[in-house]
């Protein structure tokens, strides 16, 4: 099935090239020349992938992907940049995006990591909506696992006694392992974006996790900290 694929760039031939060798895959391409048409398109219609450029004018790719990021969670995002230090490389991946490839660019390689990011994305899809048949969707990170249709949650041949938001943010997180949430992203997903308290909300529901998940809670080893950045599972 076709996958829809963004590609943002202010150089309008780097798009079009992008677009060809996307549409040689068979998947359809949707272009934006800056971050603010970028951004209407990903609020309009429903998006598979995005390769985006960082130096824009207006929103540059940073301020986009991490708007995007803000609303969704699992879509991929790959950057593609001439700024190729390890200080925006870092930045981008902590904004949340899956991949980043610095120009100039081999587009075998391009394809090759979009269509991995593509691929990586599909089971979590799967995951979310449970099969017919009776058939259970269950992920398993180290001696954790998560049944998705049943909500069930052990450590070894320990079940857990999760609460609705306890297991939610599980949930959230276990569904993208390794990828870093800041707390205003588990804030709009598990709370909705109409939620006005504390962000501090989300620091207590981790600790809680960590109470009933981990060995020893004060030496992580499910649930870590990226410090001024957010939480990933691991």
């Amino acid at each position: 099935m076709p996958k829809t694929i963004l590609v943002v760039d202010d150089d309008a031939s780097i798009r079009d090239a992008v677009a060809i060798y996307m549409k040689r895959e068979g998947h359809d391409v949707v272009q934006a020349k800056n971050g603010v048409e970028a951004l209407e398109v990903f609020n309009r219609q429903h998006l598979d992938l995005v390769i985006l450029d960082v130096m824009m004018e207006g929103y540059n790719g940073f301020e986009v992907c991490s708007a995007i990021r803000d609303k969704d969670i699992s879509l991929p995002i790959i950057i593609l940049s001439a700024k190729d230090d390890l200080v925006d490389k870092g930045l981008g991946f902590k904004l949340g995006a899956d991949d980043y490839i610095t120009k100039p660019f081999e587009p075998a390689e391009l394809v090759m990591r979009a269509n991995s990011c593509l691929r990586n994305r599909s089971p979590q899809e799967a995951e979310a909506e449970p099969q017919a048949g009776g058939g259970g969707s269950v992920i398993t990170l180290g001696d954790l696992s998560i049944d998705v249709d049943t909500r069930q949650v052990t450590v070894g041949n320990r079940r857990l006694d999760l609460t609705t938001k306890e297991y939610d943010i599980l949930l959230l997180m276990a569904r993208r392992p390794n990828v870093v949430f800041t707390r205003q992203q588990i804030l709009d997903s598990v709370w909705g974006y109409g939620y006005v308290g504390s962000s501090g909300v989300v620091a207590v529901f981790i600790r809680k996790l960590r109470e009933k998940i981990e060995a020893d809670p004060s030496r992580p080893v499910h649930i870590i900290t990226e410090w001024g950045v957010g939480y990933r599972i691991v």
